[in-house]
């Protein structure tokens, strides 16, 4: 087996399946991002999506992946519940990011 084999699976052993973010809006606009499964693991963005881009990159971070392998790793996407899924496909993001926010800004994240 080679070795970038052997560095994938070292890594998909280690990868948490599943995220516990808890969300919030930067002063300065964006949103900021804590990982509560990974102590110290905060993040920003300007929008949500590139929040989204950036809890990747932390985790990513975190565990050290190499980049070279970090495209070859299914991302990590937010879990909405069924109301807020049919929210996001009328876009209405803003609104659903508003309530994950007051709902003390808990989110899960899957590798999708």
């Amino acid at each position: 087996m080679d070795k970038k084999k052997q560095e994938f699976i070292r890594f998909s052993t280690i990868l948490p399946e599943e995220l516990e973010v808890e969300i919030h809006r930067a002063e300065e606009g964006g949103f900021w991002a804590q990982i509560k499964n990974l102590p110290g693991c905060n993040t920003q963005g300007e929008n949500f999506f590139d929040l989204i881009d950036m809890i990747n990159d932390a985790v990513f971070t975190y565990f050290e992946v190499p980049e070279r392998l970090r495209k070859d790793f299914l991302l990590y996407v937010p879990k909405f519940s069924p109301r807020a899924r049919e929210k996001v496909l009328h876009e209405k993001m803003e609104e659903v990011i508003r309530e994950i926010i007051q709902n003390k800004g808990m989110l899960e994240f899957s590798r999708a």
